[in-house]
């Protein structure tokens, strides 16, 4: 474990100095069920008032495992074409930890039997690292005479969605503005440790194998600029009689990932997806839990072709 502590730390240190080259943002499950943590264009989407709280616990037994909180609300307008959406979220791995909040704004358009929506997200992220954290194992670490440093940058997305009742399609892009939350001079260079742009692909579709069984396969693509080897997640859901959703996702990083959806009413569901690796990590973790809570409400009883199998 020891051992792994010094990967860990060293990784940290890779991830918040050297311009980014990884994913910076928290990773989730059951994007499928919650596509507003990633895609802005998603706000009012639904049709209704909605409202999700996901609680991840990554890498389960790991020293400084990621660890994050989100809260994400949106909710059309009265007419039907805009939509507005608030989002929050925690994320701590090892000695860096941030807090974030996000507004977003779509529009949106028919177009053919669906609608099309143009979104945009603004909002701040507040990002604080403590390097007396990691252990070192020169004790001379340039480094380790840091102490905490912390900053507050503006943060703004972009994005595209397309959906009708039984398909969805989606494109985004975090961190436009490539915000710098870390400087570092010694004696050579100055590093600047900023934000990384992440680019989303998502794409869904319900089929109806009977009255009461849906199948939904859904993919998302994801990459981080300027890493050339994308992250692709495959799901396959089933949903029973509208209640109960079973599904299995196979992720590239060579992750196996297990989850379940049940409506409890007609405004409230509770979801939980399991993560398990298939690499030499899972010796060291007992795997990653993700717990989601949902909560529509009809305000304006707007009709719409919401995809409410997703």
């Amino acid at each position: 474990m020891k051992k792994m502590r010094y990967i860990l730390s060293a990784l940290v240190v890779f991830l918040t100095t050297l311009n980014g080259f990884a994913q910076q943002d928290p990773q989730f499950s059951q994007y499928m069920f919650n596509p507003m943590v990633i895609n802005p264009a998603y706000a009012g989407s639904r049709g209704v008032m909605n409202g999700s709280l996901v609680l991840r616990k990554q890498w389960v037994g790991f020293d400084g495992a990621p660890s994050t909180e989100a809260f994400a609300f949106n909710t059309p307008t009265k007419k039907g074409k805009v939509g507005l959406g608030l989002q929050v979220t925690a994320d701590q791995i090892g000695p860096k930890s941030s807090v974030g909040v996000m507004t977003a704004y779509s529009y949106r358009l028919q177009l053919g039997k669906g609608k099309l929506a143009f979104g945009l997200g603004a909002g701040v992220t507040s990002y604080r690292i403590n390097w007396n954290e990691i252990d070192y194992r020169d004790g001379g670490d340039g480094y380790a005479q840091l102490g905490a440093e912390s900053r507050t940058l503006p943060d703004f997305s972009f994005g595209l969605f397309y959906n009708t009742k039984s398909f969805y399609v989606g494109l985004s892009t975090t961190h436009l503005n490539r915000g710098v939350y870390g400087i570092q001079q010694d004696t050579l260079d100055i590093v600047h440790a900023h934000l990384s742009p992440h680019n989303f692909f998502t794409l869904g579709k319900a089929f109806e194998i009977s009255e009461n069984v849906i199948f939904s396969p859904s993919i998302m693509v994801k990459s981080v600029v300027p890493v050339n080897v994308p992250s692709v997640d495959i799901n396959m859901n089933f949903q029973f009689r509208n209640t109960l959703w079973v599904g299995l996702s196979a992720r590239s990083d060579r992750s196996l990932i297990a989850m379940a959806q049940y409506r409890i009413t007609d405004k409230l569901k509770i979801g939980y997806a399991y993560d398990m690796s298939m690499s030499a990590l899972k010796n060291h973790t007992s795997g990653s839990h993700e717990l989601m809570l949902g909560y529509d409400i009809d305000l304006f009883k707007v009709k719409t072709l919401s995809p409410r199998y997703f």
